[in-house]
Parts: structure tokens; C-alpha cells; sequence
């Protein structure tokens, strides 16, 4: 009988080769220059010759916030070219992303094209004299997030979150329970509230809740999105979507 030989490879090679596979999985992160659409379904950058277009995943809620700036006023899908630091990867993302060639993680927002002109940048005198109040967090309007959270039909707070911004960086509102006003300032497309003086009322329910999460939001910075009638401001991973509302004479 003949005998056969029991072939042992090292363990660090072993361990070596899936690194290798690993490390070979791993999209470097690379500049690039490409187009930016958003609308219904539609969340990609494409970019190459021949172009290949990507869905967007594991990007920072600011830097969403950022490129849907860039395309805020215009037709639902238009391009908008964009130079970015990403990781291109050709495993497609789930659902939508399925779609497309890979999937792209933006790391930097750099700019627009040269041919074309970048976004204006969002300046604290776009937001004086209106008021804007608060309709969804998530992208859930107020009173589902209210059951979301586990409170009833009739919770949602008395008032609603708002904050109405005056000359020379005066912001004022409400958090659905407790008045506020302070200074606010914008930096780098960021909304910066310094410290708010408030009132000290006590809300119970969803409103006390909401009250919480809306004071912890406001000690980070903000970064805008903004279209003239709906400003997004997103911060630690929560977006807050607010629409015009002006008080009536």
C-alpha cells in the first residue's frame, strides 16, 4: 500500500495568504473627479472612462449633508461634478445599490469641477430673519418618531422645535418644552450655537425626551444643507430637518 504524505503548510504562511486576500479586498482611498446624483433610488457617483458609476455607502451623515448641498434647486438626477477623496470598491452595496458597479465611501468632499462652480457656501445671513421649525429626525416626521420612541398618538410636544434667527448672529426658539437664545455663528458650512440661555421648565413625556436630544445636538456643530425653503442640519449622526415657516404679521 502505497504511503502518502501529509503535506503541513506553516501557519504563517497560511496567515500571510489571508492577509494578502484581505489587504487585496480593501479599496486604497484615491482622489477623484467625478458626477454626483441624488433623487429617488438614485444616491451615485460616477467617474472613469470608460464611466463606471458607484452607490454611496459608510459616509459620514456631514459629508451626505455636503454633496446634497451641491445639488439642492436642482431637477431630481442632474450631475453635479465633484472632486473627492473616496474608496472605490466593486462590490455592490444591497438594494438600490445592486443596481450600479460598486459602491463608493467618501472621505472628503474637496470641491467642485474646474468647469464648474462649486456650491456657494451656506452664510449665516441666508438664515437671518426667518424662522424655520422642526419636522422630521431621521427623515421620520415628529410624530411617528414620537411612537418610535414608545410614546402614544398624543405626544408630540405642545410646541413645536423651532429657531428663528435676528441680525449679528442672534438665535432664539424652542425645544418643543423650554425657550432658548444665544449667539450663533457659521463656520465651513457648519452652524456653531454658542451657549443658550434657557428657560427651566419641566416637561415630561416625549416632549422632556425630545427637549434632551435636541440640547445635546446643539453643543456640536451643525453641518447645513440648505435650499432656501428647508434647512437640514446634522450633527453625531442625527439629521434634523427644519422648513420655513415665517411668523404671520
Amino acid at each position: 500500500m502505497p504511503i502518502r504524505r501529509l503535506i503541513v503548510k506553516p501557519l504563517w504562511l497560511a496567515s500571510a495568504a489571508l492577509l494578502l486576500t484581505v489587504t487585496a479586498s480593501v479599496a486604497a482611498p484615491q482622489r477623484i473627479e467625478g458626477f454626483y446624483r441624488f433623487g429617488h433610488e438614485v444616491n451615485t457617483v460616477c467617474t472613469g472612462e470608460p464611466e463606471l458609476c458607484y452607490w454611496l455607502v459608510d459616509t459620514a451623515p456631514e459629508l451626505r449633508a455636503k454633496l446634497r448641498q451641491l445639488v439642492y434647486g436642482l431637477a431630481p438626477y442632474t450631475p453635479v461634478c465633484v472632486r473627492l477623496e473616496a474608496e472605490l470598491s466593486a462590490q455592490k452595496a444591497d438594494g438600490f445599490g445592486l443596481d450600479y458597479d460598486g459602491s463608493i465611501r467618501v472621505l472628503e468632499l474637496i470641491g467642485g469641477c474646474d468647469a464648474v462652480a462649486a456650491a456657494a457656501p451656506v452664510m449665516l445671513e441666508n438664515l437671518q430673519h426667518r424662522r424655520w421649525i422642526l419636522h422630521s429626525i431621521d427623515g421620520v416626521e415628529l410624530d411617528d418618531f414620537a411612537r418610535a420612541a414608545g410614546f402614544d398618538n398624543t405626544a408630540s410636544p405642545a410646541r413645536v422645535p423651532d429657531l428663528d434667527f435676528a441680525d449679528q448672529g442672534f438665535v432664539s426658539g424652542n425645544t418643543g418644552c423650554n425657550q432658548f437664545q444665544g449667539q450663533a455663528r457659521v463656520v465651513d458650512n457648519s452652524l456653531i450655537l454658542g451657549q443658550l440661555g434657557t428657560t427651566a421648565m419641566m416637561c415630561d413625556g416625549f416632549a422632556g425626551e425630545l427637549e434632551l436630544q435636541l440640547q445635546l445636538l446643539y453643543r456640536n456643530p451643525l453641518a447645513i444643507a440648505f435650499d432656501g425653503t428647508e434647512l437640514i442640519l446634522v450633527a453625531v449622526g442625527t439629521e434634523l430637518r427644519y422648513t420655513l415657516r415665517d411668523w404671520v404679521q
